[in-house]
């Protein structure tokens, strides 16, 4: 409530109310862009936390599969481990007793393998080769392909001619187009 007073030729308004007027538009303009500011900042905090939340999930998720596989990978090491160490065990004593032999140069492999080739009819062939299990035995175990039965009584013949002992054979069978057979023998030539 402005009353309005003239005074030396001046025109003066008096607001006798307890506030005086003030201009709100500016202030209005001021509140709602600050607001509206705020309300900008915490939406994007927000979806800047979720994408956040999501990717620590995700992380989270990716390191449990992670320690899980470690946890599987660390139990087959260490049943590894127990399986090596039991065929450790198991042939340390052959290993030995091979080792001990070669070590002591009393046997010679390459004499050996060349009395053996010579026994060998032609178009036959050594598979495989189990050399004696102790130092007293000499004994050897052999599986050769042959191309006949035939060839099997040349075989024993010739074993015998370079002084092996005790030819005896174990298995026969057919197998790839060959005649395999599984033969034991001693070497009278080992001391």
């Amino acid at each position: 409530m402005a009353n309005r007073h003239q005074k030396n030729g001046w025109n003066l308004m008096i607001n006798l109310a307890r506030e005086p007027r003030r201009n709100r538009r500016p202030y209005r303009f001021i509140a709602v862009g600050l607001a509206l500011l705020i309300l900008a900042a915490a939406v994007i905090l927000v979806l800047f936390n979720l994408k956040s939340l999501a990717e620590f999930r995700e992380l989270k998720r990716v390191n449990q599969n992670l320690e899980e596989k470690k946890d599987i990978l660390a139990a087959e090491n260490r049943q590894l481990a127990r399986e090596l160490e039991n065929l450790r065990r198991r042939y340390r004593q052959p290993v030995e007793e091979i080792n001990n032999l070669l070590q002591r140069k009393s046997f010679s492999w390459v004499l050996f393998f060349n009395r053996i080739e010579e026994a060998l009819p032609p178009g036959s062939f050594l598979m495989a080769l189990n050399p004696p299990s102790s130092l007293a035995s000499r004994e050897f175990r052999v599986r050769v392909a042959l191309s006949s039965r035939e060839e099997l009584a040349r075989l024993i013949k010739n074993l015998q001619l370079q002084k092996f002992e005790e030819v005896r054979v174990l298995n026969e069978n057919y197998q790839n187009n060959r005649f395999q057979v599984e033969m034991t023998f001693r070497d009278a030539r080992v001391d």
